[in-house]
């Protein structure tokens, strides 16, 4: 089957087998990105995608390209470097669940997706992923139509800037709320990450009731702010499909803020 050429805006596009390893050799911030995850309760488990959307991945690894295989035993993003230069992964991903001991959840064989009922289970980060192929795009239509063409993942100017303002805007709302938000450019999109004690502690009920109340207003993949979708991607780790650096982003900075900032262009995109 022929790889899908997404249709993307100003020079964007998928990334080399060749320079997914100098990123994770030479290029990716591994400090920063444990930084993340410090004022984080628990341990978290990590997963790389191969190359789902892109097309790209190691052939000897084609039955694994669609999956997303869990890494189990990296208790610290340093932890995997081997496993992201082995596998050469088009995106990395943390699981929002928070456990008390990945080792012991991986010795009982504990069913992540359904182990909110787990003791080792401590409660799940909010985050609220707004996407640009959500939007009706004055030019290119619904999601409906871009899927018809076989462009579901595709996107242009129009719709990565008023994803940008959603963004900025769901902040505003969410700070009405919550005190502790984190804006992270995803590498298409944005996410916004509730990081509060008591927002750990929603239920499912409760986080369905926000997907709903804020999916009616906001370009919003509402699997993710319910918790049916654990998994989104690593902060400081490389958007295979765009070659662009997923990097938070300070609330001041969002408004201009553009996917050629400088923080984002890997340094194989700029020589």
């Amino acid at each position: 089957m022929p790889r899908i050429r997404y249709e993307l805006p100003g020079g964007l596009r998928p990334s080399r087998l060749t320079e997914r390893r100098v990123f994770y050799a030479r290029l990716m911030d591994y400090a920063a990105a444990e930084r993340w995850f410090s004022a984080f309760p628990g341990e978290r488990l990590f997963a790389l995608i191969l190359g789902r959307h892109s097309g790209v991945y190691p052939r000897r690894f084609r039955s694994l390209k669609n999956l997303s295989l869990l890494v189990e035993d990296a208790r610290a993003v340093r932890d995997l470097r081997p496993y992201l230069l082995k596998y050469l992964p088009e995106g990395v991903y943390y699981d929002r669940n928070a456990y008390a001991s990945v080792a012991e959840a991986r010795r009982t064989r504990l069913d992540y997706a359904h182990a909110w009922r787990s003791g080792l289970f401590l409660g799940q980060e909010l985050a609220f992923d707004l996407d640009p192929e959500n939007l009706d795009c004055p030019v290119h239509g619904d999601i409906v139509a871009k899927m018809r063409r076989h462009q579901g993942l595709s996107f242009c100017d129009w719709e990565f800037e008023e994803t940008r303002r959603q963004a900025a805007e769901l902040h505003d709302r969410l700070a009405a709320e919550w005190s502790r938000l984190a804006v992270v450019y995803s590498g298409r999109g944005f996410h916004v990450h509730v990081l509060d004690a008591d927002a750990y502690a929603l239920t499912k009920a409760e986080r369905t009731a926000l997907a709903r109340r804020y999916g009616r207003r906001f370009a919003l993949d509402e699997w993710v702010t319910s918790g049916e979708m654990r998994l989104i991607r690593l902060p400081f780790s490389l958007h295979g499909m765009v070659s662009r650096v997923v990097v938070p982003v300070p609330r001041g900075r969002l408004d201009t803020f553009r996917y050629d900032d400088a923080r984002t262009v890997p340094a194989f995109v700029r020589t």
